[in-house]
Parts: C-alpha cells; structure tokens; sequence
C-alpha cells in the first residue's frame, strides 16, 4: 500500500480553502460531524478520501457508533480513525503530539469525548468541524497519524 500524498500547494489552497468553506457549516451526522471533517480535510489536501467506507451509511450518533462497530470492532472515534490511517498507510506519530499542520488526530473534548480533528494551518491547534470551526489546543491531542 503507497501512503498518501498531500498534493502540491495543499496548505495554501486545499486545506485553506476546506478551511474557509467549513467556517459556518451546521454540525449532521453523516454529512458533517468530526469524523467527515477529518476526512474531508484529508480530502482537500490528498485527493483521496479515506472515510469512503462509512460515508453515506449513517445519519445518526447510534449508527455512526453500530458502523464503527461492524466495520472496524471497536468502539469509538478513536478506532474509526486507526482503521481509517492504518487502511490508508497513515503512519501513527509517537508521541501524539508530534503532530504536525494538516495531520489527522483524535483528542479529547472538554465534554470527555474523543473527536476526530485535523492540526491547524497555524500549527498549534487542532481544528473540528461541529457547528462551525472549532479549535483547540494541541495539547488535547492523544493520538495522531501523519498525513
């Protein structure tokens, strides 16, 4: 399996621009929750789209949480995206926080649960997709893959 391959310019136009359109959109399961966010900025920045296997086939947190299940016997976010990165060739980071501009990564929210992020163009923070952009401090960070 060849790892991705961020396309040229995808900090200054694909990741950017993901960025942009992603300011204001309404959080929906299955459309735009933090997981599609992830993906989709892994979308913008590699042409590849590594969430392909659960796009489409869940409009709710239960299904979303049952799909997780089936596809990758885990439990969480956190699963979804080691199943994700490892079908992929996404190399994990060791430590997590080694994480760098566009890399996927799953942190802790200050609710206590795991979401699925991307780091910041800006490089010190994590970005997410619910209502709207939302960021937060790359020390939040618990695991992470190189994309």
């Amino acid at each position: 399996m060849t790892a991705l391959k961020r396309q040229k310019y995808w900090a200054t136009r694909g990741y950017h621009q993901f960025l942009l359109e992603r300011a204001h959109a309404k959080f929906a399961w299955g459309q735009h929750d933090c997981a599609l966010f992830a993906a989709d900025g892994v979308l913008a920045m590699t042409g590849v789209d590594i969430a392909a296997d659960f796009r489409g086939k869940y409009s709710d947190e239960a299904g979303a949480m049952a799909l997780i299940k089936s596809l990758t016997g885990g439990a969480t976010v956190a699963d979804a995206a080691a199943w994700c990165a490892a079908k992929h060739g996404l190399a994990e980071l060791k430590p997590a926080k080694m994480a760098q501009r566009g890399d996927l990564v799953v942190f802790e929210a200050p609710s206590g649960s795991l979401v699925a992020g991307l780091v910041h163009l800006s490089g010190q923070m994590v970005a997410t997709g619910e209502d709207g952009l939302y960021r937060f401090p790359i020390s939040k960070v618990l695991r992470s893959w190189r994309v």
